[in-house]
């Protein structure tokens, strides 16, 4: 399982971007299922890895914002949000103790973002981690990447000029070929291509001729292409290096990311002068329940079951990969929030369902308290600060541009009630009036 970190879904060339160069991610897709309408749990990190790892609802693990990121209000917002667990709990199981119940050897590498500690992901099932604890991002892609002695097992084996996104892949490379007779399950986490928008130099030379200005306000954003295409090269190593090893007819491979691309300059000092990039016909991007903030790029590769490549438009959600690989290795556990996905790659259907995103928070990105849901072709969303409502079509407006809520008021009231149906089952938690709004005053 390979997680990008604020990969969008129109980053990639297979879903029809024309500047950044993916080849081998094409290459992936056209060798078994692309996905044009998977999610996130959530448009922010935290939750959605952790529905990733657990296969239940932000809601169910009380992470419905990024860990270190839940504050007080200042006196500028309306609202008051809840509060988070600032850890991925115990109670919790991950895919990886999941496992264990068929011998699985167990590898976490890269961006964990769950919480430090005891939460750790060699506390959490997995035999192995690398750099995985509770940071979100790393002080550059550069050597030594994070904090001198915070990440001992890639910075003693690292050293001056060498690329992250390199060194991760080089430590996935070697657990494969280590484990390549026995059953194992990798969860390869990249910290890009989150900020900082650090890429190769040469890549960013490439990237540089290719769009011809020099301005470096414009998009795209070259630094960020270099960032991506290096995911791209390093998912090229990986699929490599299983052919050479002849176990690539039986590994399943998943590719997707954990929120949508960031599509502002969140930290500018971090963005390389311009967002970092934008979302296509998708609207907003990371931090905000629109398409653009919670729909992701989705490859999966299985030879030995997807004999084809196929495109499938079914819309899927992170916490499916729990059921999906549990089914796979014939365990019978399954979490509520989820459905196995296995159904799709017999060339089959899955059962008629809701999706729900909820975002009780404030979002760095500009996102307000909101909470979206999908049925079919319909998504209705929820502001909390204003108290409206939004309904869309996605089928003919994916880039939810035209508000049918005052024109198709039944399948309105008909969404609104599923909506609050599914909140009030997970028990959601909701932000409230904030005693001491004042707009006349700024946060500090």
């Amino acid at each position: 399982m390979i997680v990008a970190d604020d990969l969008g879904w129109y980053d990639l060339g297979c879903y029809g971007n024309d500047f950044i160069e993916t080849p081998n991610l094409d290459r992936l897709a056209s060798e078994g299922i692309r996905f044009t309408d998977a999610y996130a749990a959530a448009p922010l990190c935290s939750p959605s890895r952790a529905s990733l790892i657990t296969g239940l609802h932000p809601i169910t693990v009380n992470i419905t914002e990024h860990i270190h990121g839940n504050h007080p209000a200042g006196p500028n917002q309306k609202l008051q949000t809840p509060s988070i667990a600032q850890q991925l709990d115990l109670e919790f199981e991950t895919i990886a103790e999941a496992l264990k119940e068929k011998n699985y050897h167990t590898a976490f590498i890269g961006k964990w973002h769950l919480g430090g500690g005891k939460f750790k992901p060699d506390n959490r099932g997995f035999d192995l981690n690398i750099a995985g604890a509770w940071n979100g991002l790393p002080q550059s892609f550069f050597y030594p990447f994070f904090a001198p002695g915070e990440k001992p097992e890639i910075q003693n084996t690292s050293k001056e000029g060498d690329y992250l996104t390199d060194v991760l892949t080089n430590q996935a490379i070697d657990y494969i070929t280590k484990k390549k007779d026995s059953t194992f399950f990798m969860s390869l986490n990249y910290y890009s291509p989150h900020v900082p928008i650090e890429a190769k130099d040469s890549l960013v030379e490439k990237y540089r001729k290719k769009r011809g200005a020099v301005d470096e306000s414009l998009l795209p954003n070259i630094h960020y292409a270099a960032m991506v295409e290096s995911i791209d090269i390093n998912v090229g190593r990986i699929l490599k290096t299983l052919g050479e090893l002849n176990i690539d007819e039986n590994t399943i491979v998943i590719f997707t990311s954990d929120n949508g691309g960031l599509s502002v300059e969140e930290v500018p000092a971090f963005a390389k002068h311009t967002p970092p990039t934008d979302n296509g016909m998708l609207r907003e991007g990371k931090g905000y329940v629109y398409e653009g903030g919670i729909r992701e790029p989705l490859l999966v590769r299985w030879p030995s079951a997807i004999n084809e490549a196929k495109l499938d438009s079914t819309p899927v959600v992170g916490q499916d990969f729990f059921n999906t690989l549990m089914e796979v290795v014939g365990i019978e556990k399954r979490t509520s929030d989820g459905v196995s996905l296995v159904p799709l790659f017999e060339g089959g259907t899955l059962p008629k369902r809701g999706i729900l995103w909820h975002l009780p928070h404030y979002s760095p990105q500009g996102g307000k308290p909101s909470t979206a849901y999908r049925e079919g072709d319909w998504k209705i969303i929820a502001h909390y600060e204003r108290n409206i409502y939004e309904l869309y079509n996605l089928k003919d407006d994916i880039a939810e541009s035209n508000d049918l809520s005052q024109e198709e008021t039944k399948k309105f009231q008909e969404m609104k009630k599923a909506m609050d149906s599914v909140l009030l089952e997970l028990n959601a938690r909701f932000p409230q009036r904030n005693p001491d709004y004042n707009p006349s005053k700024t946060r500090v």
